[in-house]
């Protein structure tokens, strides 16, 4: 079995994924209340539709998109508005938030009747038309960018898609959410993945899964050799950190490198999620708006596994009803919206699950040591890690001591942490590259 790999830098950190791996996706019981941010996608925010006392159901828009790079929000659960003011999210900025109380037995019946419908026949709509639906969907990258899925999937005219990849790598620490969904909804998966297809008016395509989900490959080898997914195509991908970021998968499967400072349509490819492909087979065919998704909820909890999990639920009440609560809350010293490697630690855990938390991580004194930061030795082993050929130390030093001559490649970062991970002392080098992008912007005007 040919396996393809980018070449340039990486790390295999300890996996982690035995914890949740091959558990069904369970729906926990609906919380009381539920808190949904309208900043649940790349750009700008969406603004509020809805007030205080306003009855609700399923799928109803509570949030406009406003601007072009915008995505609509819809209620996940049908109930009452108690209130809409800002709040906290899962990433640390403050949001206008809609507070629901939940009429469960409501929401239920409600979430119910999408899946109880035949489903269209994305064959028979235009290309406007599917556009439309997974843009009034609100359906977004799933894979942790949370970018607009409707202008992704419209290129600018003079920039020629010939190649679509779908992520399956899922190469975080710990995550283990796409791959159960490829598991359990291969044929969402496919489908969604045609509907693109049609969009773009491309059949060269490519799902990568990493070599750690065997089974996976397996399905998704015998669903495509069917004939009835014409030109969809399965790349195993060597299981190697970070497989799944967009320009290494890109590289890894075509061999194409994207120039610095531009977009995969600048080579002709498209990158999206398992997760999105599945929310576009759902918007398109079941009129079914981005109101829930998968989460591995894992670490140092009772139950770790996955979780189909409404947007809005609070990171507590989760890890309460599904995980069954922390091992040890004295022992906790972290958790986590995401993965250990590119999540960030969340501030309490009243924030609420957002379109992009692909997991929910609780690291105990057992996994989370926090170590001072030494000194730059220049033992050069962050400048061998980094995927995208960068020297993290210059980058890191200059933001530390805001000089922006030193940070003319910052932009490029992706921010994958494998630069932090291999340095021997600790030096935090994605937190001071983080803080030496704004720096660069403003020295630079752009």
């Amino acid at each position: 079995m040919k396996l393809f790999t980018f070449k340039r830098g990486g790390v295999h950190p300890p996996e982690n994924k035995s914890l949740s791996e091959h558990k069904p996706v369970k729906s926990p019981e609906l919380p009381n209340r539920i808190a949904i941010n309208l900043n649940q996608h790349l750009g700008k925010p969406a603004r509020p539709l809805v007030k205080k006392k306003q009855e609700i159901f399923v799928g109803e828009r509570i949030g406009e998109a406003d601007g072009f790079i915008s995505a609509h929000v819809h209620s996940s659960v049908a109930g009452i508005v108690t209130k809409v003011e800002p709040a906290m999210t899962a990433v640390g900025i403050l949001a206008d938030t809609v507070f629901i109380d939940v009429d469960k037995e409501k929401t239920a019946e409600e979430l119910a009747a999408f899946y109880q419908q035949t489903p269209a026949d994305f064959t028979q709509m235009t290309t406007q038309e599917l556009v439309e639906k997974i843009k009034d969907c609100g359906i977004v990258g799933m894979g942790g960018a949370t970018f607009p899925a409707n202008v992704k999937l419209s290129p600018p005219p003079d920039k020629k898609i010939d190649t679509i990849l779908i992520n399956g790598a899922e190469c975080e620490p710990y995550l283990t959410a796409d791959h159960q969904l490829m598991l359990e909804q291969p044929d969402a998966l496919l489908n969604g993945l045609m509907i693109i297809q049609q969009i773009l008016g491309v059949q060269n395509t490519w799902i990568g899964i990493e070599t750690n989900k065997p089974d996976a490959i397996q399905l998704l080898q015998q669903k495509t050799d069917t004939g009835r997914f014409p030109g969809i195509q399965i790349a195993p991908l060597k299981t190697k950190y970070p497989q799944g970021g967009e320009k290494q998968l890109i590289a890894a499967v075509t061999g194409r490198e994207v120039p610095s400072g531009k977009l995969p349509f600048e080579v002709g490819c498209l990158v999206q999620n398992t997760g999105t492909a599945v929310a576009v087979y759902e918007a398109v065919c079941l009129n079914k708006p981005l109101i829930d998704r998968i989460v591995t909820i894992t670490g140092f909890v009772n139950s770790p596994g996955n979780y189909r999990l409404p947007v809005g639920a609070t990171f507590r009440q989760v890890i309460d009803d599904c995980a069954g609560g922390f091992r040890d809350e004295s022992r906790v010293k972290t958790v986590i919206n995401g993965g250990p490697m590119m999540g960030k630690n969340v501030r309490n855990l009243d924030v609420a699950v957002m379109k992009g938390t692909s997991g929910i991580l609780v690291l105990s004194d057992t996994e989370f040591h926090y170590e001072d930061e030494g000194p730059c030795i220049r033992c050069g082993r962050c400048v061998d890690g980094c995927p995208m050929g960068l020297m993290p130390t210059k980058l890191a030093i200059g933001a530390e001591y805001n000089r922006p001559e030193d940070l003319d490649t910052v932009m490029d970062c992706i921010e994958c942490g494998t630069c932090s991970y291999v340095c021997p002392t600790r030096r935090q080098l994605v937190h001071w590259i983080r803080l030496g992008k704004p720096i660069f912007r403003n020295a630079s005007g752009s």
